[in-house]
């Protein structure tokens, strides 16, 4: 299509009386042609109706308008700039124009008017400019609109002569049902850095593209990913990889390993967080050792961690020449030899040795062995035999504790406080109650309550009849038991240094009966006794292996019974004198309270009851 001619203005009788949105006077052109069928399209665009008459269109437009656009199928758009044709719209005023038809167009300039308008168009896959106006062929095109918060609009346009504009208004769009989960769960979730929570999350979120983030400690973050949130529900989930290494030392069985100061059970392939680890390992008569390795993301390293135990030499002759020979240490360590032995580069420590021989008086002794140190030791049996009537001693390894009303031992008397420090040297103890077949070979008669069992605890014994039977016992073995102290019978019945506040494995608080919390495992009391007196050695033994310092009978001990000191002690006898002696452990005939290791009892030192008895002690 094309103009003909030259535009003409109208006279002012014919002058436009129609007004446009603002309430202005439109302008107008009329447009003649012979041809009909005309669509019609401007910059600001139109006013109104177009007065469509044959041969003659009027179409209104705002005054200043600048460009008209002329459509008819099987033609080519015609885009009239009016001020090249002398044409400038004031109100009110119309101009003429002529058109003639030319050859129709295979492309068409089409316009697209989006809202909201920064709105992505794409046509036929292809994304372009919203509102713009694009040359498309004739025919059918595909269209999709997005924008985030908004519902997308996807749909078919067919581009010809008389349809070459299109308008589209998106809706808003409503929240997408959104629901996350990992593996591992408990991951903190981000969404363009919002926190959601902790894995798995459900929520309902605006569709459209979202940054996320994905944290969790001792995990790789999933960062710079993006999720598209789509109605009506989004289902998401992500599996996060550890972000560990793994940790070996090579050591010896008996060594004690650390992390970062907290022990580690097995070393072995130990995982662990990216890290510096401080690595310690300690081990009894030997010098610490200490590294420290940097861990990241996948290592699995090796440390080869070996303490050198310090060590030194015995060298023990004895007589008779074929006398047997027994060394046991403090850590375990057991050597035996007959006759004349050098024990070289043993581990340091503290060693109990045994010397026997049929026809002699067996003799112990205890010994210290220092670092590179060399003892020279020669030991003659006396003639004679061995007469110790079944007392088994267990030795307890001096040192520090808190004596008295400790925080597991929960329902305390006034006389158990003050809680104290008490310190004590090394120490035998009797490993069972001493029972009525001991006190029979000893003493020729038996005062017990339930007689007819051999190996139960004697009793009906006071304390002056418990010095008689030691003073008696001393001359037939040689020894030098005695009755132990209140401190080293509570020492003893915590457990020594094997109680759990003082370095048995596990750690934990002490225990509140000897050996147990549980009174059932370790003590005959009322709850259980069928009110007798049982066996010895028949519950559960304590920490040092030491039987019935719970229950079964009370036990004497050497000291008067007296109040506690708030001062530390160092091996206290008790007081000086008093009106009772004290008593220790709980019996069959008591309640569980009685039976706590913390309890204190007492009575005259001729008195004798049939819950009465005692165990020994001696110095080493």
């Amino acid at each position: 299509m094309q103009i003909i001619g030259k535009p003409q203005k109208l006279t002012t009788g014919e002058m436009v009386a129609r007004r446009d949105q603002n309430g202005n006077y439109c302008a107008a052109i009329q447009v003649v042609s012979d041809m009909d069928g005309f669509s019609y399209d401007s910059n600001d665009g139109r006013v109104g109706e177009i007065l469509d008459n044959p041969g003659e269109d009027i179409v209104y437009l705002t005054a200043g308008e600048r460009v008209l656009k002329v459509f008819k199928g099987g033609y080519a758009p015609l885009q009239i700039i009016l001020s090249d044709h002398g044409i400038i719209l004031k109100e009110r005023e119309i101009w003429q124009i002529k058109i003639a038809g030319d050859e129709a167009a295979d492309v068409l300039p089409v316009t697209f008017r989006v809202s909201p308008e920064n709105a992505k168009l794409s046509i036929d896959g292809k994304p372009i400019t919203s509102a713009s106006t694009q040359d498309l062929g004739v025919g059918k095109h595909s269209i999709k609109l997005s924008l985030d918060g908004y519902q997308s609009i996807e749909e078919s346009i067919t581009v010809d002569n008389k349809h070459v504009f299109f308008e589209w208004t998106m809706q808003d769009a409503p929240d997408a049902g959104l629901q996350i989960t990992t593996t591992p769960p408990g991951a903190t979730i981000f969404l363009d850095g919002v926190k959601l929570g902790e894995s798995p999350v459900a929520a309902f979120y605006p569709p459209g593209n979202y940054s996320i983030k994905i944290t969790k400690e001792g995990f790789v973050s999933i960062e710079n990913e993006t999720l598209e949130v789509v109605l009506p529900q989004t289902r998401k989930s992500y599996t996060l990889e550890e972000n560990v290494g793994y940790l070996t030392i090579n050591t010896r069985p008996e060594a004690t390993v650390y992390f970062n100061g907290k022990v580690i059970a097995n070393p072995k392939k130990v995982k662990l967080s990216p890290q510096l680890v401080q690595v310690k390992v300690v081990m009894p008569k030997a010098a610490d050792l200490e590294d420290q390795v940097v861990i990241k993301k996948d290592d699995d390293k090796v440390l080869e961690m070996y303490p050198d135990i310090q060590t030194g030499t015995l060298q023990v002759a004895v007589t008779p020449f074929d006398a047997k020979i027994e060394l046991s240490g403090d850590a375990g360590e057991y050597y035996t030899a007959e006759g004349m032995k050098i024990f070289s580069d043993i581990p340091v420590g503290t060693y109990t040795m045994k010397i026997s021989a049929e026809g002699y008086k067996t003799t112990e002794e205890t010994l210290v062995l220092k670092p590179n140190e060399k003892q020279n030791l020669s030991i003659t049996l006396e003639k004679g035999s061995d007469v110790d009537y079944g007392i088994e001693m267990i030795f307890v390894k001096g040192g520090t504790f808190t004596m008295g009303c400790t925080s597991e031992q929960s329902d305390c008397e006034d006389d158990e406080k003050p809680a104290h420090e008490v310190t004590l040297d090394d120490f035998y103890i009797g490993k069972y109650e001493v029972t009525q077949k001991q006190w029979q070979e000893v003493m020729g008669n038996n005062p017990s309550q339930f007689k007819g069992c051999d190996d139960c605890p004697v009793e009906q014994v006071s304390w002056n009849d418990t010095q008689e039977f030691i003073k008696k016992l001393n001359q037939l073995t040689g020894k030098k038991y005695r009755l132990p102290t209140e401190a080293e019978w509570e020492y003893a019945a915590r457990g020594g240094d094997s109680s759990p506040s003082r370095g048995r494995p596990g750690g934990g608080q002490d225990y509140k009966y000897a050996g147990s919390n549980n009174i059932e495992d370790v003590a005959w009391y009322s709850g259980n006794s069928n009110s007798k007196t049982h066996k010895v050695g028949q519950k559960q033994a304590n920490e040092l292996g030491i039987y019935d310092m719970s229950g079964n009978v009370w036990e004497w001990c050497s000291d008067w019974y007296g109040k506690y000191s708030s001062g530390s002690a160092t091996n206290p006898q008790g007081p000086s004198s008093g009106s009772g002696r004290v008593l220790r452990g709980g019996s069959w005939d008591d309640y569980p309270q009685y039976c706590r290791v913390a309890y204190r009892y007492c009575d005259s030192p001729g008195f004798t009851f049939y819950y009465l008895g005692f165990r020994l002690s001696r110095m080493p």
